[in-house]
């Protein structure tokens, strides 16, 4: 069996690397760039517990258990960090009230006002999109061990499926 995945984004990088984990070849089809759109710029947070009580509170729970266990298995300094989160808003107007500020943050600015925190950092980590995305093509490229990049396409295929 061969895949072709179509983006580089990180659904297709992190798809090559699965499918290499088992052996599988592929083709990764992108006409830009790894991560060049939204892959390369989203926020990258992960929560463990955002989505309890919906569908998806055990795919969240799961994949917040394999972001914590990736960075030993594809190596690279993708960014992946635990840290805690918190919301709030930003540019409140100047006047003689000062925004209420319910955590003592030395490092944010004062208009800049929290209200809730969201998670620990035993619950919430974050990576960069882009270095993720692009270690994870890394990693498909290294199981493979033998890719071949083109303009548009990276090969990831194991040297005895190519043959």
């Amino acid at each position: 069996m061969r895949v072709l995945i179509c983006g580089g984004g990180v659904i297709g990088a992190s798809i090559a690397y699965f499918l290499s984990c088992r052996g599988v070849p592929s083709i990764v089809v992108e006409r830009t760039g790894l991560a060049c759109a939204a892959s390369g710029k989203s926020g990258g947070f992960l929560a463990l517990d955002w989505c309890d009580g919906t569908p998806l509170e055990s795919l969240a729970r799961r994949s917040f258990a394999l972001h914590a266990r990736l960075p030993e298995a594809i190596g690279g300094d993708w960014g992946y960090r635990r840290l805690p989160t918190y919301a709030g808003f930003a540019g409140a107007q100047e006047s003689d009230r000062r925004p209420h500020r319910a955590y003592d943050l030395a490092w944010l600015s004062d208009r800049v006002s929290l209200g809730q925190r969201l998670g620990s950092a035993q619950t919430t980590a974050q990576v960069h999109p882009g270095r993720f995305t692009e270690a994870m093509m890394r990693a498909a490229q290294a199981r493979a061990r033998s890719c071949v990049w083109a303009a548009s396409a990276a090969w990831c295929a194991p040297a005895a499926a190519r043959a």
